[in-house]
This record gives C-alpha cells, sequence and structure tokens, in this order.
C-alpha cells in the first residue's frame, strides 16, 4: 500500500505524552540492557572471518587516501536531518573560513554515525521514517554502482531504548541505504585505515561498562590486527570528558580512561597511540586541545550537530583540569554569545511548548474545582473572600479549608514536589536543590493566586460562569505556568549551569548543525569542521511514495549555507 511520506517536526520534548513515553522507555531498556544484553549474542552469532579482514585492508588501508564523514545526533526533524544527509551525499564541498581561501572536499569513502541515529524512540517504525528515508533520498541507490560509500555506526542512549533492535536490523545486516552500504556485524566495529590509522567505534550502552565480548574483540584487534604504535581514532558514544568537568560524581571517565590506558596504550601487543576522539551527545560543535611546547596536543571533538535540537554551547567549560593538565577550549559552535541569545528564548516556553503550557493550565482547573467542592460552607466563603479580599487575607482562608481538605493538600505537596523532584542535581554548585524547591513553592503559589484573580471578575452566578471562568483559567494558568518555567530554566542555567538538556531542548532548535569531514594520508590526518548556521526550512516534497519497497522519494529545495567552524586541524603524529 502506498502511503504519502510526512516530513517529520522536531521533537516536542516537553509534551506530555513524550515525556512520560520517554521515561517509560528509559526505565525499560535499562532493564533490558542489564538482563539481556543483545551485544553478548551479536558477538556470539557474528564473529569476523580472515578473508573480511583482507577485504577491510584492501578497501580502506590499501589506499593512499581517504575521506571520512563523522555525523553525530541525526534522525530528528527532517529538515535539520536532510539539510546533514544532502551535505555529506553530495560529490564535493567548498568550504572557507572566513576570508581564508577556499578548499574543495570530496564525498567520504566512510560515513560514521556516532550514537542516537533517531529521536525520540526506535519504536513505530521511526529509524525508517527519520533515517533511512532522509538518507536514502539524498543519496538515492545507483544499481551499477561497484564503489559505494559505507556506513558505520555506534549506538547511543536513544538507540538502546529498544534493547538495540532496530539498530541491529538496520546497520548490522548489511543493508543499503539509498547507495550507502552498511558493513558491520556488531554495534561496535574496528577497520584499518591508511598509513597504519585505524577507525574503532565502542558500544558503551547506557553509560555502563563495555561488556566482556566487546572489550576481547578490540584486545585481539589490538595484539592479532594492528602493528605496534598504530594510531587510533577513537569514535564513542558520550564526551565524558566534559561530564567528568560539568557534573558532580561521574564515573563515565573513568571507564572511558581505563579503556583508552588498558586496550589501546599500554601493555605489550597494544602500545598504539590515540590520535582523536571523537563523540557527539551533546548536539553542538566543542574543540578541546592541550597546549603542550614538549609534546604533540590532544584532541577531544564533540560533533552532536547531525539532526536533533541544537544543545547550547555556553556551559562548556573553557578548561578541562579534572581530566588533563592544559586542555583547553579551543573553539565552539555556536559560539558563548551567540548560545547566550538563544537561551534567552527560554522567556517564550509557554509558546514554544503550549502542550506542556496547557498540562499547567488544566492543573490550575483542577484545583479550582476541587477549591470549589472541597466543602461546601468553607469553600463558598473561601471563593466570596477572594472577589473582595487582598490576596494576602484570602491565603488564610485558604490555609483553613486545606487543613480540612486532606486531598487538596497532598495535591498541593506533590504539586510542589513534582518541581523539586525535576531539578537537575548533578551540578556540583551549591544551592541547586533550594532553587527547584523555590521554584515549586512558587508554582503552586502561582495557583492559588491565579484562583484568587480570576475569582475577582465579574463572572455570572451560574454554571456558564463557572465554565468561563475555568476557561480563562486554564489560558491565563497555562501561560503564566509556562512562563515561569521558562524563567526556572534561564535562571538556574545562568546561575548553576544545570538543565543543559532541558534548557536546549525546549527551543527545539533547528539550525547550528554540523559534522565532520576528515582525511587521511601520507601527511596524517586532517579535520574539517563544517558549520550549518540555517538549515533548509522549505524542502519541497514532490513524491509522497512511502511504500515499504521505497525509502528513497524526490525531494527538491536548496542546499544550505555552510562553512568551516575553525580552520583545518593538522593532527601530527605523536612519535
Amino acid at each position: 500500500m502506498t502511503k504519502k511520506f510526512k516530513p517529520s517536526k522536531m521533537v516536542n520534548w516537553f509534551e506530555p505524552g513524550m515525556l512520560f513515553q520517554t521515561g517509560l522507555r528509559s526505565v525499560v531498556s535499562g532493564i533490558f540492557g542489564n538482563y539481556a544484553d543483545r551485544r553478548e549474542t551479536e558477538a556470539a552469532l557474528s564473529p569476523v572471518s580472515a578473508d573480511e579482514w583482507n577485504d577491510y585492508k584492501d578497501k580502506y588501508a590499501g589506499t593512499d587516501e581517504i575521506w571520512i564523514d563523522y555525523v553525530g545526533d541525526t534522525g530528528d526533524g527532517f529538515n535539520s536531518t536532510f539539510s546533514i544527509a544532502k551535505l555529506v551525499a553530495k560529490d564535493e564541498l567548498t568550504v572557507a573560513y572566513k576570508n581564508e581561501p577556499e578548499v574543495t572536499l570530496p564525498r567520504a569513502k566512510l560515513l560514521l554515525f556516532g550514537g542516537d541515529q533517531v529521536y525520540p524512540t526506535p519504536a513505530g517504525g521511526l529509524y525508517r521514517q527519520k533515517f533511512t528515508i532522509p538518507f536514502a533520498t539524498a543519496f538515492p541507490e545507483k544499481k551499477d554502482d561497484s564503489d559505494r560509500p559505507h556506513i558505520y555506526a555506534i549506538p547511543g542512549n536513544h538507540d538502546w531504548y529498544d534493547g538495540l533492535g532496530g539498530f541491529l536490523k538496520l546497520f548490522c545486516q548489511q543493508r543499503r541505504i539509498g547507495n550507502w552500504e552498511t558493513k558491520q556485524h556488531r554495534s561496535y566495529f574496528a577497520r584499518p585505515l591508511p598509513d597504519n590509522y585505524w577507525i574503532w567505534g565502542t558500544d558503551i550502552q547506557l553509560d555502563e561498562d563495555i561488556d566482556k565480548p566487546q572489550l576481547d574483540y578490540f584486545m585481539d584487534v589490538a595484539k592479532t590486527k594492528m602493528q605496534e604504535g598504530s594510531k587510533v581514532i577513537l569514535i564513542t558514544a558520550e564526551p565524558a570528558w566534559i561530564y567528568k568537568q560539568l557534573k558532580k560524581d561521574d564515573t563515565s571517565y573513568d571507564r572511558f580512561r581505563f579503556f583508552l590506558e588498558n586496550y589501546i596504550t599500554l601493555g605489550p601487543g597494544r602500545n598504539h597511540r590515540v590520535a582523536t576522539i571523537i563523540t557527539g551527545d551533546l548536539h553542538h560543535y566543542s574543540h578541546y586541545c592541550t597546549d603542550n611546547h614538549h609534546t604533540e596536543a590532544d584532541h577531544y571533538f564533540g560533533s552532536g550537530g547531525g539532526g536533533a535540537f541544537l544543545h547550547l554551547s555556553h556551559n562548556l567549560p573553557e578548561s578541562l583540569d579534572e581530566v588533563k593538565e592544559n586542555l583547553k577550549l579551543k573553539k565552539a559552535f555556536p559560539d558563548r554569545e551567540k548560545s547566550y541569545q538563544l537561551l534567552a528564548g527560554n522567556i517564550l516556553f509557554f509558546y514554544r511548548n503550549w502542550y506542556f503550557s496547557m498540562l499547567l493550565g488544566i492543573i490550575y482547573c483542577i484545583f479550582f474545582w476541587l477549591l470549589r467542592s472541597a466543602d461546601a460552607n468553607t469553600g463558598y466563603q473561601v471563593f466570596m473572600e477572594a472577589k473582595s479580599a487582598s490576596f494576602w487575607s484570602f491565603i488564610p482562608h485558604v490555609l483553613r479549608l486545606l487543613s480540612i481538605a486532606p486531598f487538596l493538600s497532598l495535591l498541593s505537596l506533590a504539586i510542589i514536589a513534582g518541581f523539586w523532584k525535576f531539578t537537575d542535581t548533578t551540578s556540583p554548585a551549591k544551592g541547586v536543590q533550594w532553587f527547584g524547591l523555590l521554584h515549586g513553592l512558587i508554582q503552586c503559589f502561582s495557583i492559588y493566586g491565579g484562583i484568587w484573580l480570576f475569582n475577582r471578575f465579574p463572572f455570572p452566578a451560574d454554571v456558564y460562569g463557572v465554565i468561563l471562568q475555568m476557561g480563562l483559567l486554564l489560558i491565563g494558568g497555562g501561560v503564566f505556568g509556562g512562563f515561569l518555567m521558562g524563567i526556572y530554566l534561564l535562571s538556574s542555567n545562568l546561575i548553576f549551569g544545570n538543565h543543559i538538556d532541558e534548557a536546549s531542548s525546549s527551543l527545539a532548535c533547528e539550525d547550528y548543525k554540523c559534522f565532520l569531514r576528515l582525511r587521511i594520508n601520507s601527511d596524517g590526518l586532517t579535520v574539517y569542521p563544517i558549520g550549518i548556521k540555517k538549515v533548509t526550512k522549505n524542502w519541497k516534497v514532490d513524491s509522497n511514495d512511502n511504500s515499504a519497497d521505497n525509502d528513497a522519494i524526490i525531494v527538491s529545495g536548496y542546499l544550505p549555507a555552510i562553512h568551516l567552524i575553525e580552520p583545518p586541524i593538522f593532527i601530527k603524529d605523536k612519535k
């Protein structure tokens, strides 16, 4: 059956159903990951033969030069995802850094995905809707092409929300996505590249330890497949080095460092070197490097701008002293000034996230109804007081009513506790929890304030008056409650540096996307960070055939303008 393809909008993370669905799947996937880890099954069923390793050497390492694209955190809104897909599919890209000479970069032979290839979860065919169709459409299959570029991917936490089932079907069964081919057998991989370089992609599951079969796989590669002193480009699913600095009690970097030291850089048969480390998870561009005149610099790249909502960059630490001495932020995209400007958009939270705001408005109405019906005599007296008394005179009457209405009292406490529980306590800054409690108290306080205010209006003293009053309370309460939420996210992020996810996802920003194009040859490794300030928002779907056997549709529109975020980074080999 032929269905019409409908381009996806950006995920609204504050839509109540989305919050419930994602939270539930997060819990389920955590249980599934602990008790039914599919990585062990895939390792047992997918051994890599000697012929395959020889094939990898011929196709990748047996060339003088290879170009590689890295895309992190894609598969969200169609505009942003398809803009990235069209760019990586183009035969060549011409880019420049500011007023410097332009450079022309050919299409990559390898397309690497760094985790979270679909948002919010893999359920309901969203891989096909949000990932496969955009990328297959951007680069339609050529039947006679004998040298198709290859795709490799590692999973992020969103890929794990179905226990990795969809990821394994899409990326680990040697399928074609347009004119790209998937080549891996497992959710992690190691492949040889020219000039004794290697690319390693790890699967860290849901921020857990790497499983034993995966460790054995990389140990075998390091000992038996790699020459002594090989150079590893490591792809991982989260910027553990940043989280080490930003989050208190974070242990992800300790596990990350253990893997580096025990499987790459130390020990007989694995005395290799880390050329660079690349990750996504934070949906912006960041580049940290050491400034050391005695040794070659270490480079850590964050490039999660493949299509998901923009993570604001002003919370990035200027230096990562907790990780390594003299490891500093060299470049971020968007820059700090622009990030602060975007953060201010949370003032319009009630408009950008009106589903959530309407939920708050409904809560206002529930309180209004319960307050009226809590006790016939006392409830009526409360509302009569509201018509003439000041707000501060109104409060004692409400407190008296709450003392005889336990359900209403418990609901008030639940509202306060709910907003308090929402507080992001990962920040090491002091006072975070108290600020969250203050937010909960103000939200609860505003509910009664709204009831007092709207009850002063001259509504008819009949059922129609009550309905009209509740309707206005629904709208007014939703707007004001949403406004308070936006002010909380804005002020909490500015004061404590927390709620990085929430203060960013509330904006659902499609713009400021990025990806990396890498070149490896006898000179070494060069990284070209490519940025997009504004994605194309007027893609036109010319063909709506979304039948099961047709992943590539017809879409027209102009490619977005691109630029180099910083000059090409040439990474010298650390001898």
